[in-house]
């Protein structure tokens, strides 16, 4: 528990303190008969079950597990008592497969047990047996309000250990961790609503969902693994530039540090950064297919070879394409050349039409160039950089692009 910081500690603590009254609640208020405890046992064996392997989403340091969608289905069937028990005992021996120190454990444990608490109280308090889940108004209320609860409860749980953790806002921790998979995580409770429906209709009819659960499961599996073979595609097209010209992927390497620096300064979603860094590691893909004499040559290129040479952008664009899943590092890529004032290559894009990741790559291309000695001219100073830059602030570049870089320059925390 060192690795904590106290106020991380203090704040898991309180929450197992809190789901263990949550549990003692319900252990004094659940009928003592065998049919009440079966459902326990039953509902905790499948929670944990779905808990031991959930499926990671590439990308994030996020796991998505079906149990939600057991939860609160659970949530719908039975009394809170035996919801609360069964996820706490379900949701704590999914925990203890988990290759994970004993407090991010608990932590688990207690906050999904909190979260399954309000939902199930939300729910018991609205809902009014004999309407059926939509049967009125009140009704359909009690089911969107309990799952609006749970997840919200189990959001906020999470993006505060975070940011106590990490010391990072509670705002930027959802915008990183959140909201990249809130689809995901939303789909689960429609599939709950239909497993309480058929458990209703027949108890036998559930195995149905278990398909569909294994179905959603696989769906999740295949989505990830398209997305990393994806990613290990563009590393092999990053090793081709390599070989091409050494050169010209150092460029690259540092753009792409710029880039994702002066993208998070200005504060964007996490998914949105996590496109701009490969696309400007792979702005100048295009190059592998320029002849030797435009791309090591040791003079100015005259018009002929300009206009070959900026055939690189869309040339690289070409090749990204042939990846679905890159589709937004492609575009990227096609406009790292595209001017503020639509002067630019290839589509004379103006202003916000350039897709903003666009306009972060072409402002660190711009500075890295004009940083690094080339055959035909010296390297500029930072200062004089910067100048240049400021130069061509609102007509090559996005005067808010610009200004946030200078600024990260002159704190001078890149480390390039």
């Amino acid at each position: 528990m060192a690795s904590y910081p106290r106020s991380t500690a203090a704040y898991i603590f309180l929450l197992i303190l809190l789901a263990l009254g949550a549990v003692l609640f319900s252990v004094v208020r659940i009928d003592f008969d065998v049919s009440s405890w079966a459902i326990v046992l039953i509902l905790a064996i499948v929670i944990a079950l779905f808990d031991i392997k959930p499926v990671a989403l590439f990308g994030y340091s996020v796991e998505v597990t079906l149990s939600v969608a057991v939860k609160f289905a659970a949530v719908l069937l039975f009394p809170p008592s035996i919801v609360i028990l069964g996820t706490f005992v379900g949701t704590f021996w999914g925990e203890l497969s988990a290759k994970r120190k004993w407090l991010p454990r608990l932590f688990n444990s207690a906050e999904m047990t909190l979260s399954i608490f309000v939902c199930s109280f939300i729910f018991q308090t609205l809902y009014q047996p004999q309407g059926g889940y939509f049967g009125s108004i009140q009704n359909a209320a009690a089911v969107i309000l309990s799952c609006i609860g749970h997840y919200l409860i189990n959001s906020v749980l999470v993006c505060l250990v975070i940011s106590l953790n990490s010391k990072t806002s509670v705002l930027a921790v959802w915008r990183q961790s959140i909201r990249p998979v809130v689809w995901y995580d939303l789909s689960l409770y429609p599939f709950g609503i239909i497993f309480a429906i058929l458990w209703q209709y027949s108890p036998l009819s559930v195995i149905l969902t278990v398909v569909i659960f294994l179905i959603i499961r696989r769906s999740y599996q295949v989505s990830v693994q398209l997305q990393r073979q994806t990613q290990d595609a563009l590393r092999a097209l990053v090793r081709v530039i390599d070989e091409r010209d050494h050169h010209t992927f150092d460029h690259s390497e540092r753009v792409s540090k710029y880039a994702e620096a002066i993208a998070k300064a200005l504060d964007l979603p996490q998914e949105e950064i996590d496109i701009i860094g490969p696309a400007a590691l792979l702005h100048d893909l295009g190059k592998v297919g320029m002849v030797d004499d435009i791309l090591f040559g040791d003079k100015p290129l005259n018009p002929d070879e300009i206009q070959h040479a900026r055939r690189h952008a869309e040339v690289g664009a070409t090749l990204l394409s042939k990846f679905p899943l890159f589709d937004k590092g492609t575009l990227l890529v096609r406009h790292h050349h595209e001017r503020y004032d639509g002067k630019g290559y290839p589509d004379g894009l103006k202003g916000d039409a350039i897709p903003r990741g666009a306009r972060i790559i072409s402002v660190a291309d711009s500075y890295q160039a004009m940083t690094e000695d080339r055959t035909y001219r010296r390297a500029l100073s930072r200062e004089e950089a910067i100048a240049q830059l400021v130069k061509g602030s609102g007509t090559q570049f996005d005067p808010q692009v610009v200004e946030t870089f200078i600024r990260i320059l002159r704190a001078n925390h890149l480390g390039l």
